[in-house]
């Protein structure tokens, strides 16, 4: 899957690099990291981590972009109105639509660009025939993807985002990972954990005490 995203990248004009986000909606608990794109293009500075005209690879667990089986408290999100006039409850999203991404001048793929036969506007997005992939598999093949990234930004209190954070670290690229997250951009670079740790890896788990990768 790497090397069809890496072709697909070429066939662009993008000459290999691709760019990675995890984003997870669904029923996730922590209703305060669900946000909508036009969030995340804010936390990550605009363009200046992920360059307009950059291929991005989106894993999640909303790839249409409709927050579909996103909850709140236990209870559906409610649909988005045309007005907009309609109360929101955290952890929901008025827009839940990657428009914001595509206006940023990010050309998406997700998983089912390269494993089904679903259309898709991104040129040579199948060039590399991947259908026979199992189903079963494709969260641990993500997370390779988003490892081999040149930059990659995940969710706080997520971790498949953690261990994707970590082989990037025991791969040398620990310093191009971030949170898209509000107030944690910048966090996987801290020297150390906060809280009760478990919600994201840090340089400890990659390096030794001269600052080298283990």
């Amino acid at each position: 899957l790497v090397e069809s995203i890496r072709a697909t990248s070429r066939a662009l004009g993008f000459g290999g690099t691709y760019y990675a986000l995890h984003i997870r909606r669904g029923d996730f608990q922590y209703k305060s990291v669900k946000l909508p794109a036009s969030d995340i293009v804010r936390n990550l500075r605009g363009t200046a981590l992920i360059p307009r005209g950059s291929l991005v690879y989106v894993a999640t667990d909303d790839p249409d972009g409709t927050c579909e089986h996103c909850k709140a408290d236990g209870k559906p999100c409610p649909a988005p109105t045309r007005d907009g006039v309609q109360k929101i409850p955290q952890g929901c999203m008025a827009d839940p639509s990657w428009d914001a991404f595509w206006r940023n001048g990010w050309v998406l793929v997700f998983a089912r660009n390269f494993t089904t036969s679903h259309h898709s506007n991104v040129a040579g997005a199948l060039q590399t025939d991947n259908t026979h992939l199992n189903p079963n598999y494709l969260g641990l093949i993500e997370i390779i993807v988003c490892a081999r990234a040149e930059i990659f930004a995940g969710t706080w209190f997520s971790t498949f985002t953690g261990y994707i954070h970590r082989l990037r670290g025991y791969h040398g690229r620990g310093e191009q990972t971030y949170y898209h997250s509000n107030g944690k951009v910048d966090a996987p670079r801290l020297p150390q954990s906060i809280g009760a740790g478990y919600a994201r890896e840090w340089r400890i788990g990659w390096e030794d005490d001269e600052g080298g990768l283990i």
